[in-house]
């Protein structure tokens, strides 16, 4: 079975073909800057060439169109025909009503639409590509794989907000949880990583940083507790998104500066986070730049940041008993050493050593823990294409 994997930006799209029987990738590429012209994108097919360049994408409908005559060009594509495709899974945030994940319908498309408000910047972005791939191939099985899906083992006082009995009854506010694929492939690979045969008795903080960032207490393999709320606005600070925030503050500023909805939620949203507090950029290469030439608000930044990641490693050694595998993954996980080294320093009275070579010279997936740390702190390449396709095959099956 092959399954493509639409992995959804409010400017991106990013895909990859996976042969579920052999879990191997048979081609893997994107499109960025949908909307802005130039658009740019890359496509590779393992033993071919790979090509990038730049095309005109208007909208997600196009870069997908142009992904698809990729995928079946005879010299770089991997597929004859579209008819070898077994289906579309899509790494959807939130819809109302969906906590696992299904079939595309009308009904979920609808689900989509109506919590749009809670996922602003994904979930437009995720029904333009359902429909342009219902379009493209109108006879493909579409799967929305939802990153609820792997919280849904969180205990019920972990999921609980103090707010009116009606919001929750009514309107389903309560903590959802996200990046639930990244975290369910963190939660099967650390097992396999340390050559154990199961995760049972295995507690793991998986620690989920990049633009978007999130930390799941992860026990047994399930999810226990994690970061992120109602939306992915809450939990830790964002690129560019604000994190936790008191309600009343964002109230105030509605009053006092005459704030739409709209208008506090793109300031939020777009102007918040790690760009809000540097003031130039949430790109941490960027911050890390600045830091050097002695930007004191980009050094602000990097230590809220990194300060917001230590606070939850210690709630979730509380709420795990104890740790045994911190494991970082993301772009920043991956590759941030100073990050890494920032968020670990400190944490020795709990028996986490970080090797500081080890942690400077990592590259892949490897253990960056001195001999004498009690908790192994790992760095995992995760995939969470890898689980979206395994989702898709499991639904289509």
């Amino acid at each position: 079975m092959r399954i493509l994997c639409a992995n959804v930006g409010s400017t991106s799209f990013k895909y990859q073909i996976i042969d579920i029987e052999t879990t191997t990738s048979l081609v893997k590429g994107g499109v960025d800057r949908i909307g802005d012209s130039p658009s740019a994108f890359t496509h590779a097919v393992p033993g071919k060439p790979s090509v990038e360049g730049e095309i005109d994408a208007p909208t997600h409908t196009d870069a997908i169109a142009h992904a698809i005559r990729l995928i079946t060009d005879a010299e770089i594509g991997c597929l004859a025909n579209l008819e070898q495709l077994d289906g579309v899974g899509f790494k959807t945030i939130l819809a109302k009503g969906y906590w696992r994940s299904a079939r595309i319908t009308e009904d979920v498309i609808a689900a989509l639409e109506a919590s749009t408000p809670l996922a602003p910047m994904h979930n437009p972005a995720y029904i333009a590509s359902i429909r342009a791939f219902q379009e493209l191939l109108p006879a493909t099985p579409l799967v929305a794989v939802f990153e609820t899906w792997f919280h849904q083992t969180i205990p019920d006082y972990a999921a609980e907000f103090g707010v009116p009995r009606f919001w929750v009854e009514q309107h389903d506010i309560r903590r959802y949880g996200y990046h639930g694929a990244s975290h369910r492939y963190i939660s099967e690979r650390v097992p396999q990583l340390l050559g154990r045969e199961s995760a049972e008795g295995l507690r793991v903080i998986s620690c989920h940083l990049g633009g978007s960032s999130s930390l799941c207490a992860i026990k047994d393999g399930k999810s226990i507790d994690t970061s992120m709320g109602t939306s992915t606005q809450y939990g830790m600070i964002q690129s560019t998104r604000c994190g936790e925030l008191d309600a009343f503050a964002v109230l105030y500023m509605m009053d006092k500066e005459g704030f739409s909805t709209d208008e506090i939620r793109r300031q939020l949203i777009e102007d918040s986070g790690v760009k809000g507090i540097s003031g130039t950029s949430g790109d941490m290469r960027d911050v890390e730049a600045a830091i050097e030439v002695g930007d004191d608000k980009a050094r602000l930044a990097l230590d809220t940041y990194v300060y917001g990641v230590k606070k939850y490693i210690g709630a979730y050694i509380a709420a795990l008993g104890g740790v045994d595998v911190i494991a970082f993954a993301g772009g920043i996980g991956e590759k941030g050493a100073i990050a890494r080294a920032k968020i670990c320093e400190g944490l020795e009275w709990c028996g986490i050593h970080l090797d500081p070579v080890k942690n400077e010279q990592a590259t892949g997936e490897t253990q960056i823990s001195a001999d004498n740390s009690r908790s192994k702190i790992l760095i995992v390449a995760t995939n969470e294409e890898l689980i979206v396709s395994r989702e898709t095959a499991r639904v289509l099956s």
